[in-house]
């Protein structure tokens, strides 16, 4: 293994200042976890996911916030499920007005 390697696998703690194995959850000295803000942004992500509809779920793309192209598909499949439950809905009304 060479020094790069080395490097590129270690990491400073936030908390202890020591440097540990970067591929590891939790420091070596302290015990404390390592990339807190990864971990709390995956977290957010879970907990947002968990707040959605089974149907938004589907059609949900995971980097929609961060890439406009993916929110402009994103958007194009919500209008199309908008327009589609319109159709459904005046055809349903129009059945309903219909005389028996």
């Amino acid at each position: 293994m060479n020094s790069f390697q080395i490097l590129k696998s270690s990491k400073k703690c936030e908390h202890c200042e020591k440097w540990t194995d970067g591929t590891k959850a939790f420091c070596a000295h302290c015990g404390e976890m390592l990339d807190m803000q990864y971990r709390k942004e995956q977290h957010e992500w879970a907990e947002s996911q968990k707040s959605q509809t089974p149907m938004m779920k589907l059609i949900s793309l995971h980097n929609s916030t961060s890439n406009p192209f993916y929110f402009l598909v994103e958007k194009l499949i919500q209008g199309g499920q908008l327009i589609l439950m319109g159709i459904i809905t005046f055809v349903t009304f129009l059945l309903l007005l219909l005389p028996a």
